[in-house]
């Protein structure tokens, strides 16, 4: 017998009927209806399930006089009846004291009948008094509460209740608004502090639905009511936030409909690939230089970004100070300006001056650098009038008063890039910089980076800003920038010119022009400030992709920074940006290289010495190591390895761990093997340094690609590696991995098998690799091959170098690929001389110094194809 046949009737009658109105109403869907109207009907769907489950589960109870002292409550999504089509069903059972016991035998049936008939249940059973005061100790069961919608039962009940919930909130205002705003604020560090996220939570991330349900909430504390129309009545909510909100509110449930009905699960993640099948779905067509999928997600953030703001002054409103705290600021306060007054926290235009202030854009701009210069924030009622006002003007290029204020309110970090943001949101911004018009929400296809193009370039403001307070190198360099306008406004603009044709960095250098010229900055400053915006990729490139022990190298980045000033302009700006593009991608190693970079430049700049001239450093950490050195058989080799190595290698780790390793390797050598591996754990990177050290001829074919073969066979993630060569004999590479069967650090005995197999491999080069396992995951967030819009670039070099030509290959991450990159390499008898490997969620980005067999420089154009051919086919036939 099957378990469908034990199911009572209205079990199966209520799971027919859901599955029938989950179709139409997805019929009404697709057809274009609002969200409010196919949310509406869900809603309608529920009740009548559960309602038809619960007369059948009190039905035998209905003599019973007690009856009358339970209710049937709704609350949460399911109370406020915006549904999405798998929403789960949260209700509660309220009973009076005395009807406890009868309430539990009704929850048993109901219950467990709502789950078999296929509704996700959140089910509670409360005496009204309990039900208040777990309300009243947690804001997530208080947000649900003030959303409770009677549907069954004891009307008495639950108008009790839910009067007790209304008063006794009054009495507990200030501490409930506390605690319910700092749990939203909780939920927002966790799903993203900006709206301008590239794979929101529709529902949780900031500006969403969350933050419409947060102006109810705070509607029900400060005046009892949580309909949006009736809080614009009692004058609490303004006309243009209320209309602003409504039209997201349409827009996101709709789009939240659409997800479910999508997965046919709940679902709130808007994905990549999904936001594409969305857009082409809804008839986004796409302009000249933007996508369908851009359009979408421009009117994505658009929504969000006016939700974030009326919720934002919606909760300061409410969350206004005490009566005697406001009355100290205003005793304190003192004139700094015409109609401008500061006080000890808060600055603000007096009440009188303040409607024709609002209008004014140089006055707007001339508060901001004020409230910037004295670290104040801008009171609620004058940065309220000042949104009401600007929001209504007509968009003009800035007057010369309005150009000044802008370049006053650069001059200081502080409170600088809240400030930009406020001006971003009263698009007063793209006034001041037309480019930023166009970059309003615009997406960036890849896993890199986190955040959309405009929510970057201000984020790298306030990275730069926070500087300020650090302790750092970079903190310090930041510190010494005696005017750091340049600095800020080239953050700004730095990545304006993305989406458009040709390279970002060459847009942004026009961009830059362009916005120097309507700054009226003078020659120097404008040359300066488009240099910066054309090289701000330049130690990204210099630094991750090349060897900094070249003399060339440094001599050629010295050249084009021209002087210390600009270094450090550039050194701050790249570590400001870096920062900026997402969590965990300036990583120590990617910090320690910038470091590296600057102290070689900036030696440069002041002795004239480069790398492979006498170098005092050098000779300082050499002379460290060896004493150290074990005075072994093997000292001399040592010593010899020790003169070798360059000063990337030296630096890796404490003179007394690096005399080890050369001792051991000296050792492991002398015995016979050609082929030195360990490991060590990496914390900086969570991942395992596989050290790999042979000796080798006149040729080096095939080794590297040998030993990627053997770790990605192994199944490991690479996710850097580097390639040195000691002296004339040794090759020493190494590579950071991770292991997917040891998500933290692998144990010895792991790391000691994969060391084997390397030198087994190496040693045996007639030995097959063993096959690539068929499963395999990357940590982090990989995205379908559907939204791997960037080309594909394998890209020769042969103007830096006169005895090495340059291979970079940039593409999107696969299985085995740098393996098959390695491979194609030596089967094309190409030789490896040095080699940086960076890998960043789903990109590499790969750079090798190559020769041909004798020697010389890859300079031959048919050649140069027939490798890039090759290489093309490998990335893209995986």
């Amino acid at each position: 017998m099957s378990a469908t046949t034990n199911l009572r009737a209205v079990v199966l009658r209520c799971r027919e009927r859901l599955r029938e109105g989950r179709i139409k109403i997805r019929e009404q869907h697709d057809s274009g209806s609002a969200g409010i109207q196919v949310s509406t009907r869900i809603a309608d769907l529920y009740d009548e399930i559960v309602l038809d489950i619960w007369n059948e589960a009190t039905k035998a109870h209905l003599g019973d006089i007690k009856h009358n002292g339970l209710a049937l409550v709704a609350h949460g999504g399911f109370g406020r009846r915006d549904l999405a089509p798998f929403s789960d069903a949260d209700i509660m059972l309220i009973a009076t004291r005395d009807n406890t016991s009868l309430a539990s035998k009704i929850a048993g049936t109901l219950s467990r009948d709502l789950v078999d008939a296929g509704l996700q249940l959140g089910f509670s059973i409360r005496t009204p008094s309990e039900a208040v005061t777990l309300a009243w100790s947690d804001p997530i069961i208080f947000s649900s509460l003030t959303e409770s919608r009677f549907l069954a039962g004891g009307l008495q009940v639950y108008s009790g209740f839910f009067q007790n919930l209304r008063q006794g909130t009054k009495r507990r205002r200030q501490r409930i608004l506390r605690d319910l705003i700092g749990a939203r604020r909780e939920e927002r560090h966790k799903w993203g502090e900006t709206n301008y996220l590239l794979r929101p939570n529709v529902k949780r991330s900031l500006g969403g639905l969350r933050d419409i349900q947060l102006i109810r909430w705070i509607g029900f504390i400060k005046y009892g009511e949580t309909d949006l129309e009736r809080l614009l009545k009692l004058g609490a909510l303004p006309s243009e936030d209320y209309r602003l909100v409504r039209q997201a509110f349409s827009f996101m449930l709709r789009l939240r409909n659409e997800l479910h009905f999508r997965e046919n699960r709940s679902q709130d993640i808007l994905d990549r690939p999904t936001q594409m099948l969305i857009a082409e779905a809804w008839g986004y067509k796409g302009t000249e230089g933007v996508l369908p999928v851009e359009q979408f997600m421009q009117a994505y953030f658009e929504h969000t970004q006016n939700v974030r703001c009326a919720a934002s002054f919606f909760a300061d409103d409410a969350h206004s100070r005490p009566l005697i705290s406001r009355a100290y600021e205003r005793v304190l306060s003192r004139e700094i300006e015409k109609n401008i007054r500061m006080g000890p926290t808060n600055i603000w235009v007096t009440e009188s001056a303040l409607h024709e202030f609002a209008s004014s854009l140089p006055d707007v701009l001339r508060l901001m650098s004020l409230a910037n210069e004295h670290r104040r924030r801008i009171d609620q009622p004058t940065w309220h009038a000042i949104r009401e006002v600007m929001l209504q003007r007509q968009p003009a290029p800035p007057d010369d008063e309005s150009i000044a204020a802008f370049l006053s309110l650069l001059s200081r970090g502080s409170r600088l890039a809240d400030l930009l943001r406020r001006l971003h949101e009263l698009r007063v911004l793209e006034q001041l910089i037309p480019g930023f018009k166009r970059t309003r929400g615009l997406l960036q296809f890849n896993a890199y980076h986190k955040y959309t193009v405009d929510a970057h370039c201000i984020l790298a403001v306030e990275a730069a800003c926070d500087f300020e307070q650090g302790s750092s190198a970079i903190s310090r360099r930041y510190r010494r920038l005696t005017d750091k306008r340049l600095l800020h406004l080239s953050l700004l603009i730095h990545d304006l010119g993305k989406g458009c044709e040709g390279d970002h960095e060459d847009v942004g250098r026009e961009i830059a022009l362009d916005t120097a010229k309507l700054l009226h900055l003078d020659e120097e400053s404008t040359d300066t400030l488009a240099w910066l915006v054309h090289k701000h990729l330049l130690v990204n490139l210099i630094a991750f992709r090349h060897d900094l022990n070249d003399s060339e190298i440094v001599h050629r980045f010295a050249a084009e920074v021209g002087s210390i000033r600009r270094l450090e302009l550039l050194i701050v700006h790249t570590v400001a940006d870096l920062t900026a593009v997402g969590p965990g991608v300036l990583t120590d190693w990617k910090m320690n290289l910038i470091e590296d970079l600057y102290l070689r430049t900036r030696r440069y700049f002041e002795t004239g010495d480069l790398p492979g001239d006498q170098n005092p450093e050098i000779d300082a950490v050499r002379n460290e190591v060896r004493k150290h050195l074990d005075t072994s058989e093997c000292y001399d080799t040592c010593l010899e390895l020790l003169n070798d190595l360059p000063l990337s290698l030296l630096r890796r780790g404490e003179p007394n761990e690096l005399a080890g390793e050369l001792t051991e390797i000296a050792g492991f050598l002398a015995s016979g093997p050609q082929t030195y591996c360990a490991s060590r754990f990496d914390p900086s990177m969570s991942a395992v340094r596989y050290t790999i050290v042979r000796r080798e001829g006149e040729q080096t074919i095939g080794t590297f690609a040998r030993a990627t073969g053997a770790l990605s066979t192994a199944g490991l993630a690479i996710l850097r590696a580097e390639i040195e060569t000691v002296g004339d004999w040794l090759a020493w590479d190494d590579f950071w991995v991770t292991d997917p069967d040891f998500p933290d650090e692998p144990p010895e005995e792991r790391r000691n098998e994969i060391s084997d197999r390397i030198r087994h491999l190496l040693d045996t080069p007639d030995a097959p690799l063993p096959p690539h396992r068929k499963t395999w995951t990357r940590q982090g967030n990989k995205e379908p091959q559907s939204v791997n819009v960037l080309p594909t670039k394998v890209m020769f070099d042969n103007d830096t170098f006169r005895r090495y030509t340059i291979l970079s290959i940039f593409a999107y991450d696969q299985v085995g690929l740098l393996y098959r990159i390695a491979w194609t390499l030596a089967q094309h008898r190409v030789v490896l001389h040095f080699a940086k490997i960076d890998t960043h969620l789903d990109q590499i980005a790969d750079v090798f110094y190559i020769s041909e067999i004798d020697g010389q420089p890859i300079l031959e154009l048919n050649r140069q194809n027939e490798i890039r051919d090759a290489l093309l086919a490998v990335v893209s036939n995986a």
